[in-house]
């Protein structure tokens, strides 16, 4: 899936947050370092530890961010929504 130059809007994130907590989706993006990314990750709840940071309850999410499980290395990994370059769910 192409992402829009501008980024998506709130209604396309709300989405992509419900399609993660049913299916996997391999995603690619732009590290804060410039470099590319690319990530297998999911929000579906049998994969999922409950977030924190370092140890803490989370803090209230940051709209620009979207914090992911990655699959691979099994901890969670963050993105900006306006980095994501590309979005693929999982059958």
């Amino acid at each position: 899936m192409f992402i829009e130059q501008n980024g998506p809007d709130e209604a396309w994130r709300d989405g992509v947050r419900t399609t993660l907590k049913i299916k996997n989706a391999n995603i690619e993006f732009e590290k804060a370092d410039g470099l590319i990314r690319k990530m297998r990750c999911t929000l579906r709840e049998e994969v999922t530890p409950a977030y924190t940071e370092k140890g803490k309850p989370a803090k209230r999410p940051n709209d620009d961010v979207l914090a992911v499980w990655d699959l691979d290395i099994s901890a969670w990994r963050s993105f900006r929504w306006e980095k994501l370059t590309s979005i693929e769910f999982e059958a």
